[in-house]
């Protein structure tokens, strides 16, 4: 689940059948400019639900989100709203926690909730076909919830573990002092996530019912469904499941008295590998007339035409942004900077406050306000480009900011003008009265290393038991099938060996292209510094044989793209657009100038990072795994240093640039609204001069021997919680077919939150974590196994024991049947889930291509995972996984 923008928490759901109340009438309308315009269409049931349904037929996909209008604002108990959306998945008096969990993971359905200041959603993203489930699951929630004392006792030990973890961050304590300071005598000052003292002592089953029976009603909430769903259809499904819940009076809301800024500075210490420094102002709210103009001086100075982002340009920041936090009646706003660990805090303030002075004395400039209006009005484009998205921007508009779509924040940006920015600038960034926060970094100390394996394992837990699904949901497991594909794409290889996939999609007037240029520094020059491709890519957008850094930067604002380059990179533009954003994404692949000032630049301020992760505890835990994975030598061992980039010259970069960038190895997948033939004659209009010299280079790493067990904690400073990784290699291959076995074996692990193995066992029963997965990496010529948790100290050797024993049963026991199959339907049931965005089609299928796998290898994995047996999950993990095999590492305190 997630509070606010600070804190985060997955979810589950349940089942109630609502009868009596007849189908309303709804409303319907178009949104956007869309080649499919979204359908629009409103109802209020007459208990006051208010619902509105999205038709997206990107793919036969479906989210539902529920919005209830309460959340920090409201509560009178730091973290009630928080703990209440928490045991929203405890169970209801016509589902159980467990069957909550399992209805959803059948589905292979993906769910969440959050909780913000003036709204606690809760959503459920499944194939179309499953709409009914969701809102049966919802339903069960919105009445009838348990919130029983022994339930709190359970779930208190996993948002306590969210408390420890958020708070482990030098930057949340920041946060939140911040937003109190900022923010005080407003509802608003509450972050919202709570606390130890809360939940311990505060907070119990009476609190929570109370809580509940105040806000959670149907006239409180709004309920928006995006998808590929009949929208008459879909209201009058919510009609007869929601209908019968009686609406109820509401609690008056708190007061806004906002109280004079004052200014302050807050300090902490941190673990990260850079210094944090900020400037903290109040800014407009959305009821603020000058929200919009707000929102427009955000892109201003967030624009790489800026001059906080000449900041980073010069080598003087890692990275600088202006990020506002926003409520109904007022927000606050960060200008951030992250700079080496050499640069004093002081030195990255005065900075800031010399960027912000700056244009309060001259102004903003009048073509980047005219870019920024640009770019937010295009954008408007890509909203229907992805099914889940677009449910969460309706949410968005609906609930929090009360418009009556986001088209309302569109039409204000359009009347924004330049004086309007300026003004803005000048009430609002008032250097005499803001907030200074810092964070510095502080080495925690040297890793102390241990033998792994030498824990004591429990081979005695009982299996889980899993519920028996209700009955509107068991005719997903009758009858499971391979999911119909929804894209067709088109394959091409140009003469020059550039690899071409487009898929077609009419959605939107979007296009959207990623690409990939397969390399391995280690095996392709093994001679030049250790880090030069990374310090390639930096440099890529300095500067083109056309265009200096800023005219080409301006030249993406002229058509409003977004662009990224080096040896991954990407395109994201309206579709009458595309051809001068494909020809500009390959100006800047393919012919960059590479200016020598900026090496200088990039190369000081690369070394500056590196000289801060050189003791960040998250770095040193990343080296050590790999020593402990690999052996001496080996090509994954290769990291980047202080000394190696310091070694580096502009000549090593134009030379890895020859040596690495080619078309041989490079696939670019275009997704959106463009045909596959023109696609193609694009494509080759810009990149097909692209030549290659010389055959192509292995970027294959060799196989690797199985490592041996090892374990090593590494200090971090204020971290309270620990964060622990045990990961091994396998001798295994994707190709191999214990793949899909393997797989179902994965899911019963982690697959579907509470429905997991490893979720029940460890966090639902125990409280022990708060998150835990696994993970099967399976590559081309080696592969991994990963366990991740997080725990309290004296948790951490409870949690591991569990965990193995678990994933230790896999190997020794056969699974039911039942289990099998569920395990079976969520993975079927993902297949359309990863095709719900441009995005995802994209990232899929580029994944296969650059991986030498079919482009529906999604389908052959589904029939291989259909077709496996208890026999062949137990064969498989006795196999490759090898519970005594792990090699550990800690990050924060050790174990207790």
């Amino acid at each position: 689940m997630n509070v606010s923008s600070l804190v985060a928490f997955p979810l589950l759901a349940l089942t109630f059948a609502a009868t009596g109340a007849p189908a309303m009438a709804a409303a319907q309308e178009t949104s956007g400019a869309s080649a499919q315009a979204v359908t629009v269409t409103r109802a209020t049931l007459p208990n006051g639900l208010r619902v509105v349904v999205l038709r997206d037929t990107l793919a036969p996909v479906v989210t539902a989100v529920m919005n209830y209008e309460v959340g920090a604002d409201d509560e009178p108990i730091y973290g009630i709203a928080h703990a209440t959306e928490h045991m929203m998945f405890r169970g209801s008096k016509s589902l159980d926690a467990s069957q909550l969990a399992e209805v959803t993971a059948v589905t292979g359905g993906d769910f969440d909730a959050d909780t913000q200041n003036e709204i606690t959603q809760y959503f459920y993203t499944m194939p179309s076909q499953y709409l009914d489930i969701a809102l049966h699951l919802e339903a069960s929630r919105a009445r009838g919830l348990l919130l029983e004392q022994k339930l709190w006792n359970q779930e208190r030990g996993a948002i306590e573990q969210e408390v420890v973890q958020d708070n482990s961050q030098a930057l949340y304590r920041l946060g939140i002092k911040v937003q109190a300071h900022l923010l005080a005598g407003t509802p608003y000052a509450d972050d919202g996530l709570g606390s130890l003292e809360s939940f311990g002592r505060q907070i119990e089953a009476p609190q929570l019912r109370a809580f509940y029976a105040a806000w959670y009603h149907p006239n409180n909430a709004v309920y928006v469904i995006a998808g590929h769903v009949d929208p008459q259809t879909t209201i009058a499904q919510v009609t007869r499941v929601f209908g019968a819940i009686p609406a109820a009076a509401l609690p008056a809301r708190k007061p806004v008295a906002l109280r004079p800024l004052v200014p302050a500075t807050y300090t902490d210490v941190s673990d990260q590998a850079y210094t944090v420094v900020s400037l903290n102002y109040r800014f407009p709210g959305y009821d603020d007339p000058d929200f919009a103009a707000g929102q427009v001086l955000a892109d201003v100075l967030n624009s790489e035409r800026s001059d906080l982002y000449g900041l980073v340009a010069a080598g003087k920041a890692l990275g600088a942004e202006l990020d506002p936090t926003e409520f109904p009646k007022a927000a606050f706003a960060q200008l951030i900077a992250y700079v080496p660990v050499a640069t004093k805090p002081q030195v990255a303030l005065s900075d800031l406050r010399a960027v912000i002075a700056g244009y309060r004395m001259t102004g903003v400039p009048v073509d980047l306000v005219a870019a920024a209006k640009n770019r937010e009005l295009s954008q408007a484009e890509f909203k229907g480009n992805s099914i889940q998205g677009l449910a969460f921007e309706w949410s968005q508009a609906l609930a929090v900011e009360h418009r009556r779509s986001p088209d309302d924040d569109i039409a204000a940006i359009g009347r924004v003008s330049v004086a309007d920015v300026d003004r803005v600038l000048r009430r609002y960034l008032d250097d005499r009265s803001a907030t200074v926060a810092y964070a510095v970094p502080k080495a925690a100390g040297a890793a102390s290393g241990g033998e792994g394996g030498r824990h004591t394992e429990n081979n005695t837990i009982p299996p889980t038991t899993h519920a028996p699904l209700p009955a509107f949901a068991q005719h997903v497991l009758a009858g499971l099938s391979v999911p119909p594909t929804t894209t067709h794409p088109s394959n091409f290889t140009l003469p020059n060996g550039l690899n071409l996939i487009v898929q077609p999609e009419r959605i939107t007037h979007t296009v959207v292209l990623q690409g990939t240029i397969r390399s391995n520094e280690a095996l392709e020059a093994p001679s030049l510094p250790a880090g030069i491709a990374g310090l390639t890519g930096q440099l890529l957008p300095f500067g083109t044989a056309r265009y200096d850094r800023l005219g080409y930067a301006a030249e993406l604002d002229k058509i409003a793209a977004d662009v990224s380059t080096g040896t991954s990179f990407s395109l994201s533009v309206v579709s009458q657009n595309f051809e001068r954003g494909l020809e500009l994404l390959a100006e800047d692949e393919l012919h960059p100038s590479f200016p020598a000032p900026a090496f200088t630049a990039v190369r000081g301020r690369t070394m500056g990072e590196l000289e801060g992760e050189a003791t960040s505890p998250d770095h040193l835990a990343e080296v050590r795994l790999l020593a402990d994975l690999y052996p001496e030598g080996d090509p994954a061992r290769r990291v980047a240093t202080v000394d190696s980039v310091g070694r580096a010259t502009l000549a090593d970069v134009k030379s890895w640039f020859a040596t690495a960038y080619r078309p041989d190895l490079t696939t670019i997948v275009v997704t959106g609204d463009v045909t596959p033939e023109a696609a193609r004659d694009a494509v080759a209009r810009y990149f097909g001069s692209w030549k290659a010299t010389g055959p192509a280079p292995n970027v294959e790493l060799p196989a690797v021997a199985d490592n041996a067990p090892a374990s090593t904690t590494i200090p971090a400073t204020g971290r309270v919680q620990s964060s622990v990784t045990l990961a091994e290699t396998l001798a295994f291959r994707r190709s191999n077919p214990d793949y899909a076995p393997l797989e179902v074996g994965n899911t019963v692990l982690s697959g579907g939150f509470y429905a997991s193995q490893l979720y029940h066992d460890l966090r639902e029963t125990h409280g022990y974590v708060y998150s835990v997965g696994t993970e099967l990496a399976a590559g081309k010529t080696r592969s991994t196994f990963v366990l991740d948790f997080g725990a309290s100290p004296q948790n951490v050797e409870r949690a591991q024991t569990l965990a193995l024993a678990d994933i230790r049963a896999m190997g020794t026991n056969l699974l039911s049947e039942e289990r099998l199959r569920r395990a079976k339907a969520l993975l079927l049931g993902e297949v359309p889930i990863r095709e719900q965005s441009y995005d995802g089609v994209t990232q899929t299928l580029l994944g296969y291509a650059s991986e030498g796998l079919p482009l529906d290898q999604n389908l052959i994995d589904a029939r291989a995972e259909l077709d496996a047996t208890p026999e062949a999950v137990r064969a498989a993990f006795a196999k490759w996984i090898r519970p005594a095999g792990f090699a550990r590492v800690i990050v924060g305190p050790a174990p207790k």
